[in-house]
């Protein structure tokens, strides 16, 4: 029984090597050694075991002072006093941030550097969340986003509030996060390389630290013009969508990209892209949108559809457009679970039979919403998973083009179809 139970993994990780060499710039198999592992919290008793960071605070620090200084913030996990701590990341001293960690329980502190010696260390804490004589706990659960998190952080802090243990942190090995939604950049920005965005499938931990999950802007925000939001797929980012970007009518529409870790919960994907989306909304107040987004984008963006209320005063995305979606998901990926190996967060949500895959496909697209479904004649990754039933049956119309997984992004009887969908229904 071992040895067949030996044969057959020997035979999945066989599969899973070859599809990674196929698939190139769009993969779908285990992670990387690299990325950090945690141990699970013992919520319920019984046995802990490794886990991967699934989850994430979103929030702000805030300083009062004059003197602008950096701030390192941590997140000091309280299951104990020992061990290395990992979960921090380098802000401006009033600057959003967006931490991905395990499940846990978790104290934030900003320590600042007061005494400018290049190193953060138990007596320069400057804020925490809570009061300063009682951290407020956040405890995180799987695919948990905790948001509105707010740090005071100040040099009048300091020595009224008592670090749990005693630390020396170089400044030279926190990365930075200067990231923000609604920033505007070039696409040819070294944040959204392709090799980034590579490691925001193999070590999304390290991606969420540099850049989080955030919406781009290519320009300042226009009112005249409608924003048209590009999703990209498993080790992508917005120069996936050059393409698109060169060709699309800059007079009349603003692209905006959103660029999240591939390697996550596509269901935490999700959701904070709602979040951003939602936040970009109250800050402009935009009528229309259109979302467009390719192979496992269609998954983030079709749950992002079917889980939250886009009616009534946020009936502001009109048309949807998704190409080579992989709808059904991947019978390898449900098969990769039974054997002990690092598996992706989202490798473990595309199963056919994962518990997203099943809600996210059941739950009909709301029917203010335009959908339009294309898919490439030669694409080998997706497959009849393209054309799931349960997708065409919410689309308008469905195209069909000669081109593979990846090539499909770059078809021009394509982009002409599309443009023609924009003119259609939004002029």
């Amino acid at each position: 029984m071992n040895r067949k139970k030996s044969y057959l993994s020997i035979i999945f990780f066989a599969f899973a090597f070859c599809l990674t060499a196929f698939v190139a710039g769009c993969s779908y198999l285990s992670m990387s050694r690299e990325d950090n592992t945690a141990t699970r919290p013992n919520f319920y008793g019984g046995e802990r075991n490794l886990t991967y960071n699934c989850a994430v605070i979103k929030g702000k620090v805030i300083s009062p002072d004059v003197v602008k200084k950096p701030n390192l913030l941590i997140a000091y996990p309280l299951r104990s006093n020992e061990g290395e701590l990992n979960d921090y990341i380098l802000l401006n001293s009033t600057s959003p941030f967006m931490l991905y960690l395990s499940e846990g329980r978790y104290h934030l502190y900003t320590l600042t550097d007061f005494n400018n010696d290049g190193f953060y260390t138990q007596d320069e804490v400057s804020g925490v969340y809570g009061s300063l004589s009682s951290p407020r706990e956040i405890t995180l659960r799987k695919e948990g986003l905790i948001k509105d998190v707010e740090i005071y952080a100040s040099q009048n802090n300091s020595g009224k509030i008592v670090f749990p243990r005693e630390i020396s942190i170089d400044e030279k090995q926190a990365r930075n996060q200067l990231t923000y939604s609604g920033q505007v950049s070039k696409i040819y920005d070294e944040k959204f390389s392709l090799q980034n965005g590579s490691a925001g499938w193999w070590n999304p931990t390290a991606f969420m630290k540099a850049f989080g999950a955030r919406i781009y802007f290519m320009e300042e925000y226009d009112p005249k013009k409608i924003p048209v939001l590009f999703v990209h797929g498993a080790e992508g980012s917005p120069q996936n969508w050059v393409y698109f970007l060169m060709r699309l009518d800059r007079s009349r529409y603003q692209p905006w990209f959103f660029y999240y870790p591939s390697g996550i919960h596509l269901s935490l994907s999700s959701q904070l892209l709602y979040d951003e989306l939602m936040e970009l909304h109250a800050r402009h107040g935009f009528k229309n949108m259109c979302i467009v987004a390719h192979s496992i984008g269609g998954l983030v963006t079709r749950s992002l559809l079917t889980t939250y209320k886009f009616d009534k005063q946020n009936n502001f995305i009109k048309v949807y457009v998704t190409l080579a979606t992989p709808w059904s998901g991947f019978e390898m990926a449900d098969a990769s679970q039974k054997y002990q190996h690092k598996s992706l967060p989202s490798w473990m949500d595309i199963g056919a039979q994962s518990v997203f895959i099943r809600r996210t496909m059941n739950a009909k697209l709301p029917r203010n919403i335009r959908y339009y479904l294309f898919y490439g004649k030669n694409d080998m990754v997706c497959e009849g998973r393209a054309l799931d039933e349960r997708a065409v049956s919410d689309a308008r119309q469905t195209f069909s083009f000669d081109c593979d997984h990846n090539s499909i992004l770059s078809d021009r009887h394509l982009f002409r179809k599309f443009k023609d969908i924009l003119q259609k229904d939004f002029y």
